[in-house]
């Protein structure tokens, strides 16, 4: 994962005992400092706010704190007490816990062996894949067509709230399809400029910004769901990480203009830390979702009456996709579906085991992986971020070694260049940062020896002609000007989808003149100074270079990591849901025999009443049924039923806007159907409808007011 530049960039090397050996006497004052903030804490707690919370409970104090306290005449004052008290100590026992993690991850010991310094390029690759997963999932939605959802339905979603409160016009901006557009196309380039690594600094926040409105914004008109968040959780941690030292653009521009970079193939303990900060912010959301299960729903949770009507309940809902395996298991015994729960709960508890072992990091991602297969065959939920994010947690550089040293079985290509040219050697440096195969050997001409080099590679080549292009010597042939350039695309992987293009009629012509028009003015766009100098280029630089203060060096990052750590447990331990921290309570309770599914049918100008998917009206809605809460309101009260009538004329409209007349709606009815497997488990009609409701769509024909009829 990490991409070899041959001209030698260097760096001091570390001894890691040295700089990351922090014993009792460097954290005798963060923990005296620790010691103290917990017993001010006690003492704010318990002798200043409770008289505050009796004063507030009888309407004496400030408006605001008054405000707070709701449901005096139905919750008795020991009641609010007695949550202040759960609140103290859930805090007092983070703010311990935070410090015992911070003093352990400090340690020598737990760095060299759960830790472990990293490559630059490992760290880019992790900042690369995480914005090609946010981009991919981002392309494939409609932002805009929430503008045409009725605001109705936006339902209170954590931090997004704060949005409302802003002198921005949030509001004017939803109901605008074209600035959700033009948002929405912004996040797509910021993702991609973070893919490549342009700007990492400042693209990088603004992609994790950005990609939280954006699922923000969506969740307001759906509900909570959990999909993307996790990379968005490695987005923000890679904001405070120097994750463009590698595989980027930026580190490109650098060694473009000769400044030091990081040496692509030496580990430092400043990229070990930001790697494992994104392991940890992918492995314990998947310890919250198991530790949920098991808190809700105990040892039932893996009984194989709430196994089966998971699976039915979530395959027997009006999906477009459509699959039906898990209907098609009914059959299995009740063991069947006990241990695949056993095998669910499991994979989810011990994905945590990442953070400290080496062999669970080689077995227990590629599970994962495969188990979010299943979960989209078995229950028709797609978690396509989740399916590839486990990656980041494998070292590709094997591989790539491996390739490359099959490749270079057939001959490496020599690249002969002017040395006193600073074009030629900018180029140079940057080819060989791109050459993650190491199929190029780039020599400096003047200092060969012309005969005895044509002699062994059986060339005729002269001073001149070296001083005149560069040449590529591959399979004992000689390439010069752009036909080297072409041969040495075809070494580079990062210029093979460019290499056919490269064949093309013409475009010999053009790029041999291209050449020849660069290489007269070679020693006009760049003068050659003490920048250009043949000597290896130190990474002195404070901003790469390595940690190197043995008291900073572990412990900033321990405190950081263990901070991350603490919030995400507290979290769990409060069941706090509010986006975008959640407790990963999903699927968690026990279900019975009973099963409550929808069925939508759809009758068309045209006549015939057919099956209908409510994911072919607004691209919003059409992942992973988005609409589901539609469901409930249209069954409510009438308050919900008055909803449910705005939601679905908005859904009809935009489902007529672009279909051909005679396919556009005239009506829909979702119908309410429940199965009682256990009684029936061999029912062919998966249960009896119980209820429906119909909703007739306005029509040129038939101006009336579009009214839901409930049957």
């Amino acid at each position: 994962m990490n991409g070899p530049d041959r001209v030698s960039f260097s760096v001091s090397p570390v001894k890691l005992d040295d700089h990351y050996a922090i014993g009792f006497d460097r954290m005798r004052f963060p923990l005296l400092v620790c010691g103290v903030v917990a017993v001010l804490w006690l003492a704010f707690a318990l002798v200043f706010v409770p008289p505050i919370i009796e004063s507030a409970y009888r309407g004496e104090t400030l408006p605001v704190l008054n405000g707070m306290i709701k449901g005096q005449h139905v919750n008795p004052i020991t009641y609010y007490l007695q949550k202040w008290n759960r609140i103290t100590v859930s805090v007092l026992v983070s703010w311990v816990g935070f410090w015992l993690l911070a003093m352990l991850m400090s340690s020598a010991g737990f760095f060299r062996r759960f830790v472990g310094a990293a490559t630059p390029g490992t760290l880019g690759a992790i900042r690369a894949w995480t914005c090609f997963i946010l981009l991919l999932t981002t392309v494939w939605e409609d932002l805009s067509s929430v503008a045409l959802l009725p605001p109705e339905i936006r339902q209170p979603m954590g931090t997004m709230n704060f949005l409302y409160a802003l002198p921005i016009g949030y509001e004017r901006f939803l109901a605008s399809e074209t600035s959700l557009w033009l948002f929405q196309r912004l996040t797509e380039v910021v993702l991609f400029f973070g893919v490549i690594g342009w700007r990492t600094r400042i693209t990088i926040p603004f992609a994790a910004l950005s990609t939280f409105v954006l699922n923000g914004i969506l969740r307001e008109y759906s509900g909570f769901w959990h999909q993307n968040l996790v990379p968005i959780y490695v987005l923000a941690v890679l904001s405070f990480t120097p994750c463009g030292d590698g595989w980027s653009l930026d580190r490109l521009r650098r060694i473009a203009r000769d400044r030091s970079v990081p040496a692509a193939e030496r580990p430092a303990p400043v990229y070990g830390w930001a790697r494992y900060a994104c392991w940890v912010v992918i492995a314990l959301p998947y310890l919250a979702a198991g530790l949920s299960k098991l808190r809700e729903g105990g040892l039932q949770w893996v009984s194989a009456t709430n196994m089966r009507s998971m699976l039915y309940e979530q395959t027997l809902y009006p999906r477009k996709g459509d699959w039906s395996v898990a209907l098609h298991l009914a059959p299995l015994p009740d063991i069947a579906f006990v241990l695949l729960g056993i095998a669910a709960i499991s994979g989810e508890l011990i994905f945590v085991t990442v953070l400290f072992s080496r062999l669970a990091r080689r077995i227990v991602p590629a599970v994962t992986m495969f188990m979010h297969v299943g979960i989209v065959v078995l229950q028709n939920i797609v978690f396509f971020d989740l399916v590839l994010l486990p990656l980041v947690f494998y070292d590709f550089s094997k591989i790539r070694d491996a390739i490359g040293r099959r490749l270079r079985a057939g001959g490496a290509m020599d690249v002969l260049y002017d040395g006193l040219c600073p074009v030629c050697r900018r180029v140079v440096r940057v080819l060989a940062s791109l050459d993650i195969l190491r199929r190029l050997e780039f020599r400096d001409f003047r200092h060969l020896d012309i005969a005895e080099y044509n002699s062994s590679h059986g060339q005729r080549l002269t001073p001149g002609d070296l001083e005149q292009e560069m040449y590529v010597v591959w399979r004992s042939r000689a390439y010069g000007g752009f036909h080297a350039y072409r041969a040495m695309a075809v070494g580079i992987p990062l210029f093979w989808l460019a290499v056919p293009a490269l064949f093309l009629p013409g475009i010999s012509w053009l790029g041999v003149s291209l050449y020849r028009y660069v290489a007269r003015r070679r020693f006009r766009l760049l003068k050659c100074d003490a920048e250009c100098s043949t000597e290896p280029v130190e990474a002195t630089d404070p901003d790469v270079a390595p940690v190197t203060s043995s008291s900073r060096g572990a412990l900033r990052p321990a405190l950081v990591i263990s901070a991350v750590a603490v919030v995400m447990l507290y979290c769990w331990v409060n069941r706090i849901e509010s986006y975008p921290v959640t407790d990963m309570h999903m699927f968690s309770g026990v279900n019975k025999s009973i099963v409550t599914y929808y069925k939508i049918a759809g009758e068309s100008e045209s006549g015939p009443i057919s099956r209908a998917y409510l994911e072919d009206t607004l691209g919003a809605m059409s992942l992973n049924s988005r609409y589901e809460g539609l469901f409930d309101l249209c069954f409510g009260p009438p308050h919900d039923v008055e909803i449910c009538h705005k939601w679905m004329a908005a859904l009809a409209s935009a489902y007529n806007r672009k279909t051909h007349p005679g396919e556009r709606m005239t009506a829909y009815e979702i119908q309410k159907w429940q199965w009682d497997f256990g009684a029936n488990p061999r029912d062919p009609q998966y249960g009896t409808l119980t209820d429906r409701f119909v909703f007739r769509i306005q029509t040129v024909d038939a101006p009336k007011r579009d009214t839901p009829v409930r049957h």
